[in-house]
C-alpha cells in the first residue's frame, strides 16, 4: 500500500473555504464562527492575508477562560498560537500525526510555498488512516461491539 499523504485530505478543499478572521477580531467572533462551522480552530490573518496565528479551543480554554479574559474585548492577536507548525501536501499522514503528538497540538497547517492549502485536525488524520485500513479496522470495530 502506498503511503498516504496530507494532500489527499486537502485536495477537495478550496483555500477560500479556510475559516479565517483578522487577528484583530474578538475571541467572541472567533468562537461564534467556530460553533457555526463546527470546527476546533480558525486562522488569524494579517492585513496582507498572511497567517498571523491559529486560535483553537485549547487557546480559548487556557488563554481566555482560565486567564479570566473577556471574550468580547480580547483580540485573537492577544491569545492565539503564534508559532504555528505546518507540513507540506506531500507529508505522509503518519508523519503529520507524529508531529502533532510530539508538540501536543490538534491542528496543523498545510502550506506549499506561500500558498495555504488547508488546515487539518488530528481527527482528519486518524480518520484517513482508519479508512485506509482496507476493512481491517471495520472488522475490529464489529468485534469490539460484540
Amino acid at each position: 500500500m502506498n503511503a498516504l499523504t496530507v494532500a489527499e485530505l486537502v485536495k477537495d478543499r478550496r483555500a477560500d473555504e479556510l475559516i479565517k478572521l483578522p487577528a484583530e477580531a474578538s475571541v467572541a467572533e472567533a468562537v461564534a464562527l467556530m460553533v457555526e462551522r463546527e470546527v476546533g480552530a480558525v486562522l488569524a490573518m494579517t492585513e496582507d492575508e498572511l497567517v498571523a496565528g491559529l486560535f483553537s479551543e485549547r487557546d480559548l480554554l487556557v488563554r481566555v477562560v482560565a486567564a479570566g479574559r473577556d471574550p468580547q474585548t480580547t483580540p485573537l492577536s492577544m491569545v492565539m498560537t503564534r508559532d504555528v507548525k505546518f507540513v507540506t501536501p506531500d507529508t505522509p499522514t503518519e508523519a503529520a500525526l507524529a508531529l502533532m503528538h510530539l508538540h501536543r497540538f490538534r491542528h496543523l497547517l498545510v502550506i506549499d510555498g506561500p500558498r495555504v492549502h488547508g488546515l487539518v485536525s488530528m481527527r482528519d488524520l486518524v480518520v484517513q488512516i482508519v479508512r485506509s485500513g482496507e476493512g481491517r479496522y471495520e472488522s475490529s470495530v464489529r468485534q469490539a461491539r460484540t
